[in-house]
C-alpha cells in the first residue's frame, strides 16, 4: 500500500465510516534522497527558496544527509548569505570529514566574504596535498586563496600546476579512447575553467606586477 494513501488506514482504525477522527497524520511519501532530487531541480530553475525548502525536508528524514545539507550551503552562496552558507558547508564536513568539494566550497565563502582566508586556505592545503586534490578546480582555489593571503609565489605555482593538468587534459583528448575518462588519471578541463585560471592569473599580475629588470650599464 502507498504510503500517502496509510491516512485511509487511520480512518479504518478510528472507528470506520461512521466518525472522523479528529487528527489525520498523513506521511510523507519521498525520501530524504527524493526530496533532494526534487531541491535540485528546483535549483536548476532558479527557484531557491523553493530549493531550500525541499532540502531543509530532507534534512528533517534523514539529518545526517550529506546532499542535503551541501546543497543547502550552495542555495545560500546563490543567495550571497555567506555565513550561512559557511554554516552549512561546516555541518556537511561533520557529516563527511575532508570533503574535497565541500571543503572548495566553503573556501570561496571565505574568499567573497573576505573573512577566515587563512582557515579555508589551511583546509584546502590539506585538500590538495591528496589524491583528489590533484585537479585544476582545488588547485587554482588554493591559488586564489594564496593570492588573498599575500602569498604571490605559492599562488602562482597553484595557477601554473591547474593549467599544467588542463593541457594534460588535451592530450588524453587526442589519443585514441583507450583510457577510461572516469578514472582518476584524466581530469576534466571544461573552457569556463581556463578562463576562469586566466582570470585569477590577471588578477595575480595585477596585484603583485613582476619588478621591473635593472637597466643596463652604459659603457
Amino acid at each position: 500500500m502507498p504510503r500517502a494513501l496509510r491516512f485511509l488506514l487511520v480512518l479504518l482504525l478510528a472507528g470506520g465510516c461512521s466518525r472522523m477522527p479528529k487528527i489525520i497524520i498523513l506521511e510523507d511519501p519521498l525520501t530524504a534522497a527524493e526530496r533532494v532530487e526534487l531541491g535540485v531541480a528546483y535549483e536548476r530553475k532558479g527557484e531557491l527558496d523553493l530549493a531550500r525548502r525541499e532540502y531543509e525536508r530532507a534534512l528533517r528524514k534523514e539529518k545526517d544527509h550529506f546532499q542535503a545539507r551541501f546543497n543547502l550551503g550552495n542555495v545560500s552562496m546563490a543567495k550571497k548569505e555567506y555565513g550561512q552558507a559557511r554554516d552549512e558547508y561546516l555541518r556537511a564536513l561533520e557529516i563527511r570529514p575532508g570533503d574535497a568539494d565541500a571543503t572548495n566550497n566553503l573556501a570561496w565563502c571565505a574568499i567573497f566574504s573576505g573573512e577566515e582566508i587563512e582557515d579555508a586556505l589551511a583546509r584546502m592545503e590539506a585538500v590538495v596535498s591528496g589524491p583528489a586534490g590533484r585537479r585544476p578546480v582545488p588547485l587554482d582555489t588554493v591559488g586564489v586563496l594564496r593570492m588573498r593571503a599575500n602569498r604571490p609565489g605559492p599562488a602562482a605555482e597553484a595557477f601554473r600546476e591547474a593549467e599544467k593538468l588542463c593541457l594534460e587534459a588535451d592530450e588524453y583528448s587526442r589519443e585514441p579512447m583507450q583510457v577510461d575518462p572516469g578514472s582518476p588519471g584524466v581530469v576534466s578541463c571544461p573552457e569556463d575553467l581556463r578562463s576562469e585560471i586566466r582570470e585569477h592569473r590577471g588578477e595575480l599580475l595585477k596585484r603583485f606586477p613582476a619588478p621591473s629588470p635593472p637597466p643596463a650599464l652604459i659603457r
